[in-house]
């Protein structure tokens, strides 16, 4: 009887590495990670003003294509900044996301677009989809969905969806249109300290601070 083959155990270094992503070059010390968030909390603080004034991921589709397409573009220089760059690229593509950010909120104010009422409120859900709520199912009219993909809720139907959530669920509708990109709902706290060292923030913050001078300095 022949022997059975014995199967030989795999490499232990051909598995996938667990170690963590190295960090972008502002984020090295906790200096420059001060001044980068600090640039970055400026052109996030304004995305939250208009999303919340002309709704998620709303104002992108109000303006010209050429213009909506800069806009991507330079989100994608930040976002890029953000993974990758040094201090100066953080501060110069923020500076230009402020921008970028003025631009569609000038171009649909000229259009003569019409911001969101302030009897709905918006959140972006995890697959790019929009819940407006309202307080009346009256004011359902109230609702823009402007090529957005929008399911509206009333305050009473809220309450019927917490008593039973699936019940609800099931029959929500949709309003036809493209799928939105996740947005902001916050700016993130500059001074927070990652868990167990992962993630954006300040892993140590008994270091000595370089590179900023503090409020006792000219402006």
């Amino acid at each position: 009887m022949a022997k059975k083959p014995t199967r030989k155990p795999p490499v232990s270094d051909r598995s996938i590495p667990t170690a963590r992503l190295p960090s972008a070059p502002w984020l090295v010390t906790n200096g420059t990670y001060l001044s980068g968030r600090a640039a970055i909390d400026g052109a996030d603080a304004l995305e939250v003003e208009l999303e919340m004034r002309w709704g998620r991921g709303r104002l992108p589709l109000l303006v010209p294509q050429e213009l909506r397409e800069k806009f991507y573009r330079q989100k994608y220089l930040f976002s890029h900044a953000r993974w990758k760059g040094e201090l100066i690229d953080v501060q110069r593509e923020s500076d230009r996301m402020i921008k970028a950010w003025k631009a569609l909120d000038k171009a649909a104010i000229e259009a003569g677009c019409v911001p969101i009422d302030p009897a709905v409120f918006e959140v972006t859900l995890e697959d790019g989809t929009v819940a407006a709520i309202v307080r009346e199912p009256d004011l359902v009219n109230k609702v823009m969905a402007d090529g957005r993909r929008v399911s509206v809720y009333s305050l009473e139907e809220i309450g019927r969806l917490i008593f039973a959530f699936k019940e609800v669920l099931a029959v929500k509708e949709h309003f036809p249109g493209a799928e939105v990109m996740p947005t902001k709902m916050k700016v993130v706290n500059a001074l927070h300290q990652p868990i167990d060292g992962e993630g954006e923030g300040i892993l140590d913050p008994g270091t000595p601070l370089d590179g900023v001078d503090g409020f006792e300095s000219e402006w």
